[in-house]
C-alpha cells in the first residue's frame, strides 16, 4: 500500500512490479547454517479462520453470536473502509480539510456497523480500529494543514513537524493493522471493493518485505544467536499476517494463505526448536546428522510450498496487467 504524505522514513521500497513479482529469498536451510535445530513433533495448526457455515445445534450461544456478527462485518466493513484506502493512497491532493471530512464520514460508517455488533470480543476489536481512525483524523489531517508551505523535513530534528507527524501516523496505522489482524482472526476474509491489482501490490510489496524479515532469521541462527533468530522470524510472521489480512481478492488471498501456512509450519517445526551451540555440542555425531537431515527436509518442504505459491501468484498477477 502506498503510504501517505507525512511519512518521512516509513521503510517503503517503492514500486517493485516488473515482468514478475519479487520473491522473498529463503537463503539456505537454517539447520545447515547453524547446525542447531530441533524439529518439533507437533504439526501445524492453521491460524486461518475456517469458512463459516450454518451453526450446528450444539454450538455455544456465544460462538453463534460471533458468527452472526462476523456475517455483518464481513459483508460491510471492507466496503466502508474502501474510501479510506483511497484517501491514504492519494498523495497528490493537498486539501487536508476535505480529506479530514471524508475520513470522518468513513469513521461514521464504521461506527454504524460496530453499533450493530453484539459479540463483545469483536466489538472490542472494531472499537479499537475506529479509535485509531479517529485519532488519525483528529491529528494527521489538521497537522498537515498547519505545515507551512515549503517546510523541509529534517530527520535529525525530533521536533520537526513532518517527522513528528510521520511518527504519529506510523503509530495510528500500526493500531489499525493490529485491529485488522484481530478482526481477521475472529471472522476471516471480508468482502471489499479491492481490485486484483491492489491485492497484487500488497503481495508484491508488504508481503515480500515481511518474507524477507522472516528469512533473515537465518543470519542470526548462523552466528548462534537463537533468541534473535526466533524474534526475527516471529516479527516476520506477524508482518506476513498483517499483509494477508489486508487482502480480500480470493485468488490472491488463497495463494498467500497457503504460503503463510508454510511459513508458520517451518517456524513451528524448525525455528521454534533451534538449539544453542552448547546444546548441539552435547549431541552425538549420529544425532547431529539426524538433526541436519530433518531440518533439510523441513526446509525443502517450506521452499517447495513457497516456490509453487509464488509461481501461481506471479502468473495470476501478471495476467492482471
Amino acid at each position: 500500500m502506498t503510504k501517505h504524505d507525512p511519512k518521512v522514513d516509513n521503510g517503503d521500497v517503492g514500486d517493485h512490479r516488473g515482468d514478475s513479482m519479487r520473491i522473498a529469498s529463503r537463503n539456505v536451510p537454517m539447520i545447515a547454517a547453524a547446525i542447531a535445530v530441533a524439529v518439533s513433533a507437533a504439526g501445524c495448526t492453521s491460524l486461518f479462520p475456517p469458512n463459516r457455515g450454518p451453526a450446528p445445534a450444539s454450538m455455544p450461544p456465544a460462538q453463534h453470536g460471533l458468527d452472526v456478527a462476523c456475517e455483518t462485518v464481513n459483508a460491510e466493513w471492507g466496503f466502508a473502509l474502501d474510501p479510506w484506502e483511497a484517501l491514504e493512497a492519494d498523495s497528490q491532493r493537498k486539501d487536508f480539510a476535505q480529506k479530514q471530512t471524508e475520513h470522518q464520514s468513513v469513521i461514521s460508517n464504521l461506527q454504524d456497523i460496530a453499533d450493530r455488533v453484539a459479540a463483545p470480543e469483536l466489538r472490542q476489536v472494531l472499537d479499537a480500529s475506529i479509535s485509531a481512525h479517529q485519532q488519525y483524523a483528529d491529528t494527521i489531517w489538521p497537522g498537515l494543514a498547519a505545515v507551512p508551505a515549503g517546510y523541509a523535513v529534517d530527520l535529525n530534528d525530533p521536533t520537526n513537524l513532518l517527522v513528528v507527524l510521520g511518527q504519529q501516523e506510523t503509530e495510528f496505522e500500526r493500531q489499525m493493522s493490529d485491529a485488522n489482524v484481530q478482526r481477521y482472526d475472529l471472522c476471516g476474509v471480508m468482502q471489499s471493493g479491492q481490485t486484483a491489482t491492489q491485492a497484487c501490490e500488497i503481495a508484491d510489496g508488504e508481503w515480500v518485505d515481511a518474507g524477507l524479515v522472516y528469512s533473515g532469521a537465518s543470519g542470526a541462527a548462523a552466528i548462534g544467536d537463537v533468541p534473535a533468530a526466533q524474534r526475527q522470524a516471529t516479527d516476520g510472521l506477524a508482518q506476513l499476517k498483517a499483509a494477508l489480512a489486508q487482502v480480500t481478492v480470493s485468488e490472491v488471498h488463497t495463494e498467500m494463505a497457503g504460503m503463510y501456512d508454510a511459513y508458520e509450519t517451518y517456524y513451528e517445526d524448525v525455528i521454534s526448536g533451534l538449539l544453542t551451540e552448547e546444546q548441539v555440542l552435547q549431541l552425538s555425531a549420529d544425532e547431529v546428522d539426524a538433526y541436519v537431515s530433518e531440518g533439510d527436509t523441513a526446509f525443502a518442504a517450506w521452499d517447495d510450498a513457497l516456490t509453487a505459491g509464488e509461481e501461481r501468484l506471479s502468473a495470476y498477477c501478471a495476467d492482471q496487467g
